[in-house]
């Protein structure tokens, strides 16, 4: 501005042609071109100062990204330097730059990286007798002054065990890897930060189910009472004396099934509830807990697909609405192959004799004095228990059936096996989940644990992902959407589309976490004539976009959803619903990755840089 001003000046004298204005130009001509020079010198010292200034704010954003990488203070100095060095203009003397690197403790926020740049300006016109003038630049970052929680949601179904890259190692073995390197990537950032518990992981193996853990029986967020319409699917606990016998003292109620043992039968023991005492039977709830300790076998701890809408939100459990609770998942035995001409030979999952209960033992005896039941197969003018479709149906339905004489019975040769692929926990795959941890060690070691099998239910994995991180039920680790400098992230990684295993048989398809086909679960909600994996696609982008309605304490979207679509064929649905799913970046773009083979790696440090830069504000 006093540039211009002297400029105008000189033009307005060098224009007039008065005698007056001519002398008074002579005679102030040395004051007003010191004024220029001293002008033209502020210029060059200004434009030093913005360079410097530019330079220093472009090396402190750098090193509070390589945060995530290592906390090393001589390290981080050295990184500091050379970038600011990198950005600075050629006319600069950078041996008359004086540079500091300093980490500052800051009140009620994290550590703040300090970088300071001395320097010596040369002055080029010694009007004001000056040599040098000291231009004292400065530049911080807060790096610490955000918390975060991540879920790591990582697909474990059989196809992650395929060989990935052309290499020997497969897609699960290359996502455990990137994953334990994110990991320590996130968690190196809570060194630097003054607040408790700055960095939370969780990790969520997913199949076409997930492991909410076997531990949780009894939760208030588990259908223990069977008070879920979803939850007695599959079971016919009043059956007819056609279709077999129907529960002792059963008492139908508008909630459920209750029932008792007729006088001292031996029947199937199930505990009175959390603080029950097991093998003591009390009038009690019937459901799928009662059958799991009839077959004296354990809930490996994976649940069902909440009914529709309930399967797309995070809605808090509440037992006066069962579907919200959470219903533990139990594969029925499938009925026996091939007894008529009349039975379908595609049932996968026949784990049990299909009999009907009577007193005579198998020699023929008809002692009740101990008032057992046994099995017999095929008893003489009682009914065979098998036939068309209807009675397969029946066969497999009948809740008298589950008790540990059919298990191991020497009788018969079928026993339950309960590996996930077989017998009542038939699906159920996965670790279970690892809720939100605050050490590296907890994170990596569920990582470490997971394993491929099973089939694909990519909506399951978001859904617990964004279960593990709100701050209600099922789990509470998750800080409130009210807390301030708080982000929550979903980082999901898939190799596939979602899957729905079909069955030539009455239940049209494999028991999964929908359920059989035959329920129509999976279609409630969709829209269109939709194939079974087009409702599962459906539910997931529903799924994603309730995420997205939630708004946190800093009047944000309260989750950042990555997605990794790692090693799928082009033209396959779940690239366009993982793109769609993953959140918006700030300045355009998606936070979506298409990757392949050992690229995996890469795509989550770049997630995790993405996460550190996040952090961090000037």
């Amino acid at each position: 501005m006093f540039a211009n001003n002297i400029k105008n000046l000189i033009r307005r004298f060098s224009r007039d042609q008065a005698g007056n204005y001519a002398m008074m130009f002579a005679l102030a001509a040395p004051a007003l071109f010191g004024s220029v020079a001293i002008a033209v010198e502020n210029a060059s010292l200004q434009q030093s100062r913005v360079q410097l200034q530019n330079a220093l704010d472009i090396a402190a954003l750098a090193t509070g990204k390589q945060l995530a990488v290592t906390t090393d203070e001589a390290a981080l100095k050295i990184y500091a330097k050379d970038f600011f060095e990198a950005n600075l203009n050629t006319d600069l003397d950078k041996s008359k730059i004086l540079f500091n690197f300093q980490f500052v403790s800051a009140p009620n926020s994290g550590k703040r990286i300090r970088l300071t740049a001395d320097y010596d300006y040369p002055v080029t016109m010694k009007i004001l007798g000056l040599n040098e003038i000291l231009l004292d630049i400065k530049s911080e970052v807060t790096a610490g002054n955000r918390t975060i929680e991540v879920a790591l949601v990582i697909d474990n179904s059989g196809s992650m065990d395929t060989n990935t890259g052309g290499s020997k190692k497969t897609r699960l073995a290359n996502a455990k890897e990137a994953a334990t390197a994110l990991t320590s990537q996130l968690f190196a950032l809570g060194n630097i930060s003054n607040k408790p518990d700055p960095v939370k992981i969780a990790v969520v193996p997913f199949g076409h189910s997930v492991n909410v853990g076997s531990d949780k029986r009894g939760e208030p967020w588990m259908d223990m009472n069977g008070w879920s319409s979803i939850h007695h699917e599959n079971i016919a606990w009043d059956a007819t004396t056609k279709r077999g016998d129907k529960w002792p003292n059963l008492t139908t109620i508008s909630s459920g099934y209750q029932g008792s043992p007729n006088g001292n039968e031996e029947l199937p023991t199930t505990p009175a509830g959390p603080g029950g005492t097991p093998g003591v039977v009390s009038v009690d709830w019937l459901t799928r807990w009662t059958l799991f300790d009839s077959l004296d076998t354990a809930w490996d701890g994976c649940v069902e697909m909440r009914p529709w809408p309930f399967n797309t939100t995070d809605g808090e459990p509440n037992a006066n609405n069962g579907d919200t609770l959470f219903v533990p998942m139990f594969a029925p035995d499938e009925p026996d192959e091939d007894i008529s001409n009349n039975e379908d030979n595609d049932y996968t999952n026949n784990y049990l004799y299909d009999y009907r209960r009577v007193y005579n033992n198998p020699d023929g005896l008809t002692d009740k004095t101990n008032n057992k039941y046994y099995l017999k197969k095929n008893i003489p003018n009682q009914g065979n228990n098998y036939g068309n479709f209807t009675r397969q149906n029946w066969r497999q339905d009948w809740a008298m059936k589950y008790n540990s004489l059919s298990k191991n019975s020497k009788y018969g040769d079928y026993r339950s096996r309960d590996i996930g692929n077989y017998g009542p926990n038939l699906g159920c795959t996965t670790d279970p989940i690892t809720p939100l941890a605050t050490s590296a060690l907890t994170a990596n070691t569920a990582i470490d644990n997971m394993d491929a099998g099973g089939y694909t239910n990519v909506q399951a994995g978001i859904a617990w992902g964004w279960r593990v991180l709100s701050p209600g039920e099922p789990f509470i680790q998750g800080r409130n959407y009210t807390a301030k400098e708080n982000d929550k992230y979903i980082i999901v990684l898939t190799d596939g589309n979602n899957t729905y295993p079909g069955q030539n048989t009455y239940n049209y398809s494999e028991y999964t976490s929908w359920g059989y086909e035959k329920s129509g679960r999976v279609y409630e909600g969709t829209t269109g004539n939709q194939t079974e994996v087009g409702a599962m696609n459906q539910h997931t982008a529903q799924t994603c976009a309730n995420l997205k309605t939630i708004i946190d304490g800093d009047n944000e979207p309260a989750y950042k959803i990555f997605t990794i679509a790692y090693d799928v064929s082009n033209g396959s649905s779940v690239k366009e619903l993982l793109y769609n799913c993953a959140s918006d970046k700030a300045g355009g773009g998606k936070y979506y990755y298409d990757v392949s083979g050992d690229a995996l790696a890469d795509a989550l440090r770049a997630i995790g840089n993405e996460i550190s830069d996040l952090r961090i504000s000037q």
